[in-house]
């Protein structure tokens, strides 16, 4: 078989000076410490056999489709995976730094001639653009520093086919195996680092990953409790995503920064109006429960809080989000992880990269679910497309169930409406349609009944307003010493110190009023950088809120719940 070898490239090495040290811990962690090829060498646990049988097949259950594809592994090891993936994809290209575990690899596969095992370093390797359709990594990551991922990032990028997938799976926060270890240079980083890195990762044509699921590894949080090994699914998408995707790869309306600002403005998990209490109504409209062994949908699921909501109040029922942004899927997937076992097992989440209008998209069997539930997030879908999601629905709901919806309509054609409003509407990338025509895009598939609950939302736009004063108004403002005070607080500190430490030299006295001087310095200018943050977040909140309180007023804006009945 024909095999593709890496190009050894000069790599500027002007960022890493600094973590040279950090790259030969890595290296003498595995060459010397864990060099031995084994199993239990490799997953750093004694548990080891135990563990693979149940581990192994997860991981691979989440890969796309292998058939006639090309395939790289880095941070190979032994082959744990690399016989698996090689019986089914068309060439493999193994990868690792470990000349023991790579003799072991071979050793193992020899009877497979679409694999090729190179012993190099994944920092220094390189291979022609377009080159694969899956780039997969096993516990690598972890023991690069962080601008070793960042480059990573971009080189899979680049290495990827348009539409090929990126796979990693770290250890998160903290160590995972029992092995003992001389000592540990692994970076047990947050999973949000990982989705930054690979979500700011882009080429010069435009390509960039979006993020297509994330979950922590169910086989190690069955057998250790331990939630945060995760892994991480990506796809590779150019830049002539559609507009769909170009929703979904948003990184400003739904950056970490920003969603959190969101939250603090809708509540606690939320990035939609009303919160709990439009939780509640809606499920009022589905009959005020849902009864145990039943399933929910929520569609364009944003960060989970109607689904949470649902759990505490229905126990028992099954309930699946579906986000439209790779951002927020990102966060979801973090937080998910944390909570308690039991419901996870009854409230799952996954990201489609396109609002669930392809056939690849939202492909649950017919008859699916008991209710369905869309907050804000039809608003999102093209209005070509919004006939195709919701005759997908329809089909995925069994006959009686409600699909409960609440939306931003027009008042008027968007051309009447006022400049402010349109260009709010053009930026946020919304398809609003009157209420009128959604109702009627409604009834080809359901019973509708159509509520105007506008004068709700201009309450919910006035509590937000004031929670967003709140949140980021002034406060307290904390004033910069001159230098004459900094001498006088500096003297002051160092009679104390002497004061409590008779006979400590008076340079030591000095010294430690210096370094109290500087944090109180730091200290300053940080709350000078936190000040400015929250004028700028309070800004930006007055700005749109501004805007829709007005587009409400003057009738460009409408907000309606409609409840639409399965015949």
């Amino acid at each position: 078989a024909q095999v593709v070898r890496p190009q050894q490239r000069h790599i500027d090495r002007t960022a890493m000076a600094a973590n040279g040290t950090e790259r030969q811990a890595f290296t003498e962690y595995w060459t010397t410490d864990h060099a031995a090829p084994t199993l239990e060498n490799m997953m750093l646990d004694s548990d080891a056999s135990k563990m693979d049988v149940l581990e192994r097949p997860e991981i691979l259950s989440e890969l796309p489709a292998l058939t006639g594809k090309h395939v790289l592994e880095l941070g190979a090891g032994i082959g744990r995976f690399s016989g698996l993936l090689a019986e089914k994809c068309e060439r493999l290209v193994a990868v690792d730094f470990v000349e023991a575990s790579c003799d072991e690899n071979r050793r193992l596969h020899t009877h497979l001639d679409n694999l090729e095992v190179v012993c190099a370093d994944a920092t220094k390797i390189d291979y022609e653009p377009g080159t694969f359709d899956l780039v997969f990594t096993n516990w690598l990551l972890m023991y690069l520093a962080d601008e070793e991922v960042q480059a990573f990032a971009t080189n899979a990028l680049r290495w990827l086919k348009p539409g090929g997938h990126l796979f990693f799976r770290e250890s998160c926060f903290h160590q995972s195996g029992n092995a003992k270890r001389r000592f540990n240079p692994t970076k047990y980083r947050h999973p949000d680092d990982y989705s930054k890195m690979f979500g700011d990762a882009a080429l010069d044509d435009g390509s960039r990953f979006q993020l297509c699921a994330t979950n922590c590894v169910e086989a190690y949080a069955q057998m250790k409790g331990n939630v945060h090994q995760m892994w991480f699914r990506w796809e590779k998408v150019d830049a002539r995503v559609s507009g769909r995707q170009a929703m979904s790869l948003s990184t400003q309306q739904y950056s970490l920064p920003a969603t959190m600002r969101y939250e603090s403005l809708y509540g606690k998990n939320y990035i939609t109006t009303g919160g709990d209490e439009i939780a509640e109504a809606m499920l009022r409209e589905v009959g005020g429960e849902l009864s145990a062994g039943s399933r929910a949908i929520d569609v364009g699921c944003g960060l989970g809080g109607m689904l949470l909501y649902l759990s505490k109040k229905c126990e028992g029922s099954y309930l699946h989000g579906v986000s439209f942004n790779s951002g927020l899927h990102a966060v979801v997937g973090g937080r998910h992880v944390d909570r308690e076992k039991s419901l996870r097992d009854r409230v799952s989440f996954s990201c489609v990269t396109e609002c669930g209008v392809p056939a690849s998209e939202l492909s649950f069997p017919p008859n699916s679910f008991d209710a369905a539930f869309m907050r804000e997030a039809l608003m999102y879908v093209d209005t070509s497309d919004k006939p195709v999601l919701l005759r997908k629905l329809s089909r995925l709901l069994r006959p009686g169930a409600k699909f409960v919806i609440t939306d931003y309509c027009l008042g008027r054609e968007l051309e009447k409406c006022s400049q402010a409003f349109q260009d709010y509407v053009k930026e946020r990338r919304y398809s609003l349609i009157d209420a009128e025509t959604q109702r009627a895009l409604l009834e080809r598939y359901f019973k509708v009944k159509a509520v105007n609950v506008t004068e709700q939302f201009t309450k919910f736009l006035g509590v937000e307003m004031e929670r967003a004063r709140e949140a980021f108004g002034p406060r307290q403002t904390l004033s910069t010493p001159t230098e004459e005070d900094e001498d006088k607080l500096a003297r002051r500190v160092a009679d104390l110190v002497r004061s409590e430490f008779p006979g400590l030299p008076t340079v030591a006295a000095a010294s430690a009023a210096k370094s109290a001087m500087e944090s109180v310095r730091l200290h300053l200018e940080t709350e000078k950088v936190e000040q400015a943050r929250r004028a700028e977040d309070l800004g930006w909140a007055e700005k749109f809120w501004g805007i829709k309180k007005q587009a409400v007023e003057s009738g460009d804006l409408q907000w309606f719940m409609f409840v639409a009945t399965k015949e």
